[in-house]
């Protein structure tokens, strides 16, 4: 006949002692080392108050119709330029366009999230009998975020290219991302930066500064810019006397360098307090069972096995 266990309960033997003796001591010392070694190991090993964290979010980024061009010539004197604001092309008014440039542009949702996915612009500058070897263009977006804190600010992109060949037309595709120096709210609402990039009220001069208009902005500790950037210069005479550009935009998902909360930071800390604590504890259980087995901690032995015989 088969035999199988139908029931088991553990054996617990009990040790003694007297309070003030080494074996107390020892179970003293053993038990604080349990508790004070594993957060001691793993506060020194770096990364136990996880106080920033990063995720991944596409942004909700709208075009402002809003952009400053301009466009060098072979002729050093010879600048050509056009803006969306009224007082820059006014402060300009010797090197604007005679004639506003054709724009064009679209915003598309590919996947029917309700998010704008990218941008596709084609400008075309009308051109009398200037080569055109250098072009530069800022323009202005609206940057939302919405999973942690509600973040929104004015942001820019600037796009750059020169070249010693008169061109007809410039392409170039890349994605907008964003640019941290440090990490945003973990909640709560952000606008700290949703004022303009391009103020025009601290312009005092008869001309634009590009480059201080790029410096106030990039002292921003949170920007866009373009990454994975390709470009396409096309040299030779421009067809039907204009200047062409293509744009593409893609906004895609990106990694958001934020605050940690509360909750997410002790949770974080007590994961790796207890990986350590757990190890840590089995491996001094099994010390103090053969220590107080083979009797070199002496103690009281209370067997109740024995008891009952």
């Amino acid at each position: 006949m088969a035999i199988y266990e139908v029931f088991s309960h553990p054996l617990v033997i009990r040790y003694k002692t007297s309070i003030c003796s080494k074996t107390t001591c020892f179970y003293v010392f053993v038990t604080l080392f349990a508790y004070i070694f594993p957060f001691i190991l793993t506060y020194y090993s770096q990364g136990f108050w996880k106080k920033t964290d990063i995720y991944r979010e596409q942004p909700d980024v709208s075009f402002k119709h809003q952009m400053v061009l301009v466009l060098e010539t072979e002729s050093p004197d010879q600048l050509i330029f056009w803006s969306t604001y009224e007082q820059l092309n006014q402060l300009m008014d010797h090197k604007l366009l005679q004639i506003k440039p054709s724009i064009e542009h679209r915003e598309e949702d590919h996947n029917k999230d309700g998010k704008k996915d990218e941008l596709h612009m084609v400008i075309e500058v009308p051109l009398t009998k200037e080569k055109i070897v250098s072009l530069k263009l800022f323009l202005i977006f609206d940057y939302y975020l919405y999973l942690y804190s509600d973040f929104h600010m004015e942001s820019a992109v600037y796009v750059q290219y020169s070249t010693s060949l008169s061109g007809s037309s410039f392409s170039t595709f890349g994605e907008l991302s964003l640019m941290q120096r440090q990490p945003l709210r973990h909640t709560g609402k952000d606008d700290r930066y949703n004022v303009p990039v391009l103020n025009i009220s601290k312009i005092d001069r008869p001309f634009i500064s590009l480059e201080n208009i790029l410096l106030e902005y990039m002292k921003r500790n949170i920007t866009t810019s373009l990454k994975n950037v390709y470009s396409v210069w096309q040299a030779g005479h421009a067809a039907n006397d204009s200047f062409k550009i293509n744009l593409v935009i893609l906004y895609s998902e990106d990694s958001i360098l934020y605050t940690v909360g509360f909750w997410q930071l002790l949770k974080w800390a007590l994961v790796q307090y207890m990986a350590v604590f757990i190890l840590i504890s089995h491996i001094l259980k099994k010390i103090k069972i053969y220590l107080f087995r083979k009797q070199i901690l002496s103690s009281i032995v209370i067997n109740p096995i024995k008891q009952t015989l």
